[in-house]
């Protein structure tokens, strides 16, 4: 599953990286079509600062810039599912029936989640994925789950959502219908590109005219492009077609029309 690591000041992490020994942050400049050893999508990194990390796979077909917001483009891997069987409380590894979906890869689920409705709305809980078996295309699946189910799952009465690890599907789209989630590290030239995506803290992305510049520019909304906008303009009477009422937080130093600004971004 997904983790944080906290960097430590004396430059060592919780996790052992490279036996454990990292004399600097070069790691985060990492872009390869193959996962960087010792982490996987959603890992993240956590500095001193605030500034906050995490380890992604692009699924855009253009440049992803270090200057612009990226999006998360994943909507679900299967739809609401009933059951076939019974659980009881305490199971960690479940079994999705057939529904809808692509080819399954062991463990491509890994660092999504599984929601379980028990049918009453009363007590519907998210779990994350650690691991499932490889199956079909709309076939069933199994499930390993990192707690045991807390509500017993009765068949044919509770039902299942999967989604597959957000982290996964990382673009920078023109669009203002897919959520931001950060931007990247350095430079990713294509799809497929695991890389290092800054999701907290200080960071330069491009801005729009007024950002940083009064007190209707201090709070930052995210625009179509990954660039920013100034959050009275974001959030006017009548939102403008090319911006969003995501934040994308809130100005730390600077301005459009001056130095910067450096952004304080935050996450969703």
């Amino acid at each position: 599953m997904p983790g944080y690591f906290k960097l430590h000041l004396d430059g060592t992490l919780d996790k052992p990286i490279y036996d454990g020994q990292v004399p600097n942050l070069n790691f985060l400049s990492y872009v390869s079509t193959t996962t960087q050893p010792g982490w996987a999508a959603g890992d993240g990194v956590v500095l001193p600062d605030g500034r906050e990390f995490r380890h992604a796979l692009s699924t855009g077909a253009g440049v992803m810039i270090p200057n612009m917001g990226c999006n998360y483009t994943d909507t679900g891997y299967t739809s609401y599912t009933a059951f076939a069987v019974s659980y009881a409380v305490g199971v960690s590894e479940i079994t999705v029936p057939a529904a809808t979906h692509a080819a399954l890869a062991k463990d491509g689920l890994a660092g999504g989640y599984v929601v379980v409705f028990n049918g009453s709305g009363t007590n519907d809980v998210t779990y994350g994925i650690t691991g499932n078996d490889a199956s079909g295309a709309n076939l069933a699946i199994v499930i390993r789950l990192d707690m045991g189910v807390n509500v017993a799952i009765v068949g044919a009465t509770s039902a299942a959502e999967v989604y597959s690890n957000p982290w996964g599907a990382i673009a920078q789209a023109n669009t203002v219908l897919l959520p931001r989630c950060g931007a990247p590290v350095v430079s990713v030239s294509a799809a497929a590109n695991y890389f290092w995506l800054q999701t907290k803290g200080p960071k330069f992305i491009n801005p729009q005219t007024g950002v940083g510049a009064d007190n209707g520019g201090i709070v930052a909304n995210w625009r179509h492009d990954g660039s920013l906008q100034k959050g009275e303009t974001a959030l006017g009477v009548t939102v403008a077609a090319l911006d969003t009422i995501q934040p994308a937080g809130a100005i730390l130093s600077g301005s459009a029309a001056g130095n910067g600004p450096l952004i304080n971004l935050i996450n969703y």
